[in-house]
């Protein structure tokens, strides 16, 4: 599981990691959006970079504030429609408990997902939840209920600091 910068140490080794991860995770995201005729304009792939780089969930204002630096002010709608843009295309999820965005694991293929969140430390892992999805909308049509769309986020402490290594 990968480390937030903010609660656990970053060492060399883990900027480079990181660093090669985020490389892989911009040129899946170019990849799919040339097979499926997308624009990925640059300010999509700027805040689908910096989401993508992130181990916790972010919000739309630090995404504001995080591209201030490379374009000067940006107004929140705009951000607001990459995000729709990158929900939409599944290049990454909205954790509805946090009004925050995180990058999808397993970016242009269907699926459902589950979400482990560190209370402690924010950290957060996207597992696979198609089984539970499954299960958890199976009885809904019995009571005429039709789900369209369901997301499971698991909140409590991550190995590390349920074993008190920050």
């Amino acid at each position: 599981m990968a480390r937030s910068s903010d609660a656990h140490p970053v060492h060399a080794a883990d900027s480079a990691d990181q660093a090669a991860r985020l490389s892989h995770k911009l040129a899946r995201a170019d990849a799919l959006a040339a097979e499926r005729g997308l624009a990925l304009t640059t300010l999509r792939r700027q805040v689908y970079a910096l989401i993508a780089q992130s181990e916790r969930p972010i919000g739309a204002y630090d995404l504001l504030t995080a591209l201030e630096p490379q374009r000067g002010r940006v107004p929140p709608t705009t951000v607001y429609r990459a995000l729709d843009f990158l929900v939409e295309h599944g290049f990454v999820h909205r954790i509805e408990s946090k009004n925050a965005f995180f990058a999808c694991c397993q970016m242009g293929e269907p699926h459902q997902s589950q979400f482990l969140m560190c209370d402690a430390c924010g950290e957060t892992l996207e597992i696979p939840g198609d089984g539970l999805a499954a299960q958890l909308s199976g009885s809904a049509p019995a009571h005429g209920f039709e789900v369209h769309h369901q997301v499971v986020e698991l909140s409590g402490l991550c190995a590390a600091c349920k074993h008190g290594h920050p």
